[in-house]
């Protein structure tokens, strides 16, 4: 397998993770990391033994050879940043969202088409085996037809130095979490055609770092999306959470039985199945841990998205699924400003299937 040369542009908290995991990959040549806090992206170099280091996008597009940027900015940096590295020709790995203005994100789009490179953006929960699991589990009916999900997801909200944003115009816990929901059950049950919604502030200031701030995002959402016939998906999403139970966050529920997930959907653990109808034919639960879920991490997109460079393969993650999240969580805060039910437009590839094959639940076969 050849190595596809990385660069990483934010030496933040998020980097931290992202770092190790893509110098962990024999497809992976790590070559240079880029922050505007110069200092910081020396540290960050001389820690993780980086060869160069940047103060300024521009230059190090202009003057690096590497195929792949891995976006690592905080959210309204996004866009922008994915532009330029678009622009110069480089594919480009995204934390989420892909950008924060749908029409940005269509901009970006045709702007990887046009310069033949690819655009792809967080959350990579698709590619874990707990989301495979499941979607072959729905593509041959173990539960019967599904109609109903349900997802929750949030904390008491990020508190460390910086996060500030998180609370700013452009941020939120929807963004933020229930973007991983948003993806999850839009690869499971297709892309949605439109949302109702409700979002607030329910704490109007936080402490970050000892300093009172304004909030002005959302901090609590809760989202009915409509997937097509009849199939509906709630989540609710917050930084009000002090603490949930996380032996099922998400559930999707059948005519014939029902699937539950353990953990969160940025890095979902087992998952639990009931193969009958609770009043008619009683069945039972079986939990399942599926082959390699161990080894998936929020953090393996960008490291994903380059060992499909170097193998020549094309990805199940893709720019349209990214921008249809995006807009469907743009669609679910202006339903909840108006009250209205929004129209979704974009749509992805779907199923999300990485390829066939045979799982034994029971005595039905997935």
């Amino acid at each position: 397998m050849r190595k596809v040369r990385v660069a990483v542009v934010g030496c933040g908290n998020v980097a931290e993770k992202y770092v190790p995991h893509l110098q962990r990959s024999t497809a992976v040549d790590l070559v240079a990391v880029c922050d505007p806090l110069v200092d910081r992206a020396r540290s960050f170099a001389q820690a993780y033994t980086i060869e160069h280091t940047f103060q300024d996008i521009d230059q190090m597009l202009s003057t690096l050879d590497f195929e792949l940027l891995a976006n690592l900015t905080p959210m309204p940096l996004h866009a922008p940043i994915n532009r330029l590295a678009l622009e110069a020709g480089r594919n480009v790995w995204c934390e989420k969202p892909i950008a924060t203005d749908l029409a940005e994100a269509q901009a970006l789009l045709s702007l990887a088409q046009q310069h033949s490179v690819g655009l792809w953006s967080a959350p990579a929960n698709p590619i874990s085996p707990p989301f495979q699991f499941m979607a072959q589990a729905l593509s041959t009916g173990t539960i019967g037809r599904v109609f109903a999900a349900h997802g929750i997801i949030g904390s008491s909200g990020p508190g460390w130095p910086g996060s500030a944003w998180f609370y700013q115009k452009g941020g939120g816990s929807l963004f933020d979490v229930g973007v991983y929901n948003v993806t999850l059950f839009t690869g499971l049950l297709g892309p949605a055609q439109s949302v109702v919604a409700m979002a607030g502030t329910a704490i109007p200031q936080r402490i970050i770092n000892g300093e009172a701030i304004t909030v002005e995002a959302d901090d609590n959402t809760a989202l009915l999306l409509d997937h097509g016939n009849a199939v509906y998906s709630v989540i609710q999403a917050g930084f009000v959470y002090a603490a949930q139970r996380q032996d099922w966050t998400v559930q999707l529920i059948g005519t014939g039985g029902a699937l539950t997930m353990g953990g969160y959907a940025w890095e979902p653990e087992e998952i639990s199945v009931y193969r009958g109808d609770q009043v008619r034919a009683p069945g039972q639960w079986e939990t399942f841990r599926p082959q390699g879920q161990a080894t998936y991490v929020w953090q393996s997109g960008a490291t994903y998205i380059a060992e499909c460079l170097a193998k020549g393969e094309k990805p199940l993650l893709s720019g349209e699924h990214a921008v249809h999240v995006l807009e469907a969580m743009l669609a679910a805060k202006r339903a909840a400003k108006t009250g209205s039910r929004v129209q979704i437009s974009s749509t992805f590839p779907w199923p999300l299937l990485a390829h066939e094959r045979t799982t034994t639940i029971g005595r039905k076969a997935i």
